[in-house]
């Protein structure tokens, strides 16, 4: 009895140290693109269109324009889509006309397509270089960046490729919450089998780089009109074309701040974690189980705070894997350590958006993002 007590206990501590540990293998495993001021010298490089969907982003966008319009590469262009905006978006980029950025500006989409799908289809179909590359507007790009990506692009004879970009977190939930969910996303991430032809498809809409032939034989943006995980979908349309969607590490070159609140957090996560699970089928079964184990510490803890548990050896031990496992990634983000610590918090919040996900979709019932409603 006393062996299976043991042996009972050391069950949550070493199933969390093992996600743990796949998780940042998985992230490790991905190719790296790294900065190469030369390879904007470069002149025998293609011409690319940077297509940028941009719905309410006046905050953003400045920043994203004076880092595109100062990219070291020979043969770009840059297109902001305004996709229905009702603040300063569009005037903003018009702002950043002398400096070559464009403007298209749509009503909105139309039935059965996101604003984000819509945007990027019609920015495709405005701009006429061999290389497409759609970025979001809380993206920065180094110089380099597009010089590095579409010289691995060609090295590697890939006709996509995607960045996982540079997390900014800048605010207490953004550095308690996106490290961990980082580690969880990226425990269901195989990369020999994403980078391969026969495996799931992947790739991150924030920086997604595809020869302009490749994305039309796919059918585009339009062969995924409605899809809430927009990126992950057009990769998978590449797939049944032949067309393997490199996904690389790209910290060095793009970085990104995707929410500045809790509410930002929880109305993204909403929008695409059950999406995402359904998706990736027996990887998202994974992801689920270790979400939801991760979310048992506190409770443990607690009831061990209380006095309602004698024996504190396993709480305990779970507690030292989780925050042991989570050291990887607050490094990554550049989050202080001591957020690690409150990974037990972390994990329950985040198990509670998973779940509000969950609910909202099997149910039926919308979810909103950047003012719409859609239905997943």
């Amino acid at each position: 009895m006393k062996r299976k007590t043991v042996v009972g206990g050391l069950a949550l501590p070493l199933a969390l140290g093992a996600s743990a540990y796949l998780s940042a293998r998985h992230y490790q495993a991905l190719p790296t693109i790294d900065a190469a001021p030369s390879q904007g010298n470069r002149r025998d490089v293609p011409g690319v269109s940077i297509v940028v969907p941009a719905r309410n982003e006046a905050l953003n966008l400045p920043r994203l324009l004076r880092s595109l319009t100062a990219l070291n590469y020979p043969d770009y262009e840059v297109l902001v889509v305004d996709d229905g905006s009702t603040d300063e978006t569009a005037a903003i980029a018009r702002s950043f006309a002398d400096s070559g950025v464009r403007l298209a500006q749509s009503a909105g989409p139309p039935p059965g397509w996101t604003g984000k799908n819509y945007a990027c289809w019609l920015g495709a179909g405005q701009t006429n270089k061999p290389w497409l590359l759609f970025t979001d507007a809380d993206t920065t790009h180094a110089p380099e960046s597009l010089g590095a990506a579409v010289t691995f692009a060609l090295e590697h004879r890939a006709a996509a490729l995607s960045l996982f970009t540079r997390q900014e977190c800048r605010g207490f939930w953004e550095r308690l919450l996106l490290p961990f969910a980082y580690q969880q996303y990226f425990l269901g991430v195989r990369p020999r089998q994403i980078n391969s032809p026969a495996g799931p498809a992947l790739a991150n809409g924030q920086y997604f780089l595809i020869r302009r032939d490749a994305y039309q034989k796919a059918g585009g943006h339009a062969a995924c009109a409605g899809s809430i995980i927009d990126d992950v979908a057009l990769a998978g349309r590449l797939k049944t074309t032949g067309v393997v969607s490199l996904a690389c590490r790209g910290e060095g070159l793009v970085s990104v701040r995707m929410y500045a609140s809790l509410g930002a957090i929880a109305e993204g996560f909403t929008k695409n974690s059950y999406a995402f699970l359904r998706e990736q089928q027996a990887a998202g079964a994974l992801v689920a189980l270790s979400t939801a184990s991760a979310a048992g510490v506190l409770p443990a803890l607690l009831s061990l705070l209380v006095g309602k548990r004698k024996r504190g050896a396993g709480p305990l031990a779970a507690y030292a894997a989780q925050t042991a496992g989570m050291v990887f990634w607050t490094r990554l983000f550049g989050v202080s350590l001591r957020y690690a610590l409150l990974t037990p918090l972390a994990a329950v919040i985040f198990m509670g958006i998973a779940l509000r996900s969950a609910t909202r979709t099997i149910a039926g019932r919308s979810v909103t993002w950047k003012g719409r409603r859609y239905h997943p």
